[in-house]
């Protein structure tokens, strides 16, 4: 029939799409930002096998021909972690597809964005806090972290924060970076300072001291500590009593590494009247912690 127009989705559509959802914003993936990532697990693989170091291997000096040599063996754990599926889509009816073939355009890509969105967030979640229904550990609640309180020591004897001075800040994330530093091996160690927002952004307007106008951020990036101090959402409530933390971790994949079997991948689109469906997935097994002693959280603050 002349004129008639077409209402299924078409090859442009698809690109508009996938421009928005295979170019994230950086801030929104803040678990890429914290963890390397490790791509080449087979995506076909349910689970992903590692070893979780206990303690540090004690070597020994050894006599000539001696043959009971300390192995590391023995101060590592064999764990698995289950690879899941997030899954998300996102749908246009048939008058959203006439609407954008009359006007010659291409179907409004803005619901790609919440995708993008709504899987960064899912990776996040089970990154840092893990997924309690499918048994699923978040790297900052991993068995074995050392975990820390907050010094009581703020105005009114509270741990928040908000109530203490620039340099009690600064004491409590040193105390906290000393806690790595101090393993054998870990002396020069790049790590990274997690904070949750409120926290960051106090941090980032509290001058140090009438006498020294730089914010205690600026003072922590001039000490040179850590490689990154990065803002995570998910430590908001992480601790104890819902409190809000932070967090020291050792910047290497012999600690924690986010795995990614599956980056978000589109599949075919689907249509039942009166909508085509375009669904979206990703597979991860979250973070798997393989020395937990180089990971630091402080809750209270």
């Amino acid at each position: 029939m002349p004129g008639k127009i077409t209402a299924t989705i078409e090859a442009r559509d698809l690109q508009a799409i996938d421009n928005i959802i295979y170019e994230p914003k950086q801030e929104e993936l803040t678990a890429r930002s914290v963890f390397p990532q490790k791509f080449d697990v087979n995506e076909g693989a349910e689970s992903y096998a590692f070893d979780v170091m206990t303690r540090s291997g004690a070597a020994k000096i050894i006599a000539n021909g001696a043959d009971d040599i300390p192995l590391v063996d023995v101060d590592m754990v064999r764990k698995s972690v289950p690879i899941y599926s997030i899954g998300i889509g996102l749908s246009y009816t048939v008058q959203d597809l006439r609407a954008a073939r009359m006007q010659g355009t291409t179907v409004d890509a803005a619901k790609a964005a919440t995708v993008r969105r709504a899987i960064a967030e899912k990776e996040n979640s089970i990154a840092f806090r893990g997924e309690k229904k499918y048994a699923i550990k978040g790297a900052f609640e991993a068995t074995g972290i050392q975990i820390d309180v907050s010094p009581a020591d703020g105005a009114g004897n509270v741990s928040k924060w908000e109530k203490k001075t620039a340099e009690q800040i600064i004491d409590e994330i040193g105390a906290a970076h000393t806690k790595i530093t101090v393993l054998p091996g870990y002396g020069t160690a790049s790590l990274k300072l997690c904070l949750p927002p409120k926290q960051f952004e106090l941090i980032n307007k509290k001058r140090y001291s009438n006498e020294d106008s730089r914010s205690v951020l600026k003072v922590l990036q001039d000490n040179a500590w850590f490689s990154a101090i990065v803002r995570v959402p998910d430590l908001a409530g992480m601790g104890t009593a819902g409190s809000d933390s932070f967090a020291v971790i050792h910047d290497s994949n012999e600690t924690a590494e986010l795995i990614i079997p599956m980056d978000i991948t589109r599949h075919p689109e689907e249509y039942s009247f009166p909508r085509t469906k375009v669904p979206f997935e990703e597979r991860t097994a979250g973070v798997v912690v393989r020395f937990p002693a180089a990971i630091v959280r402080v809750d209270g603050i």
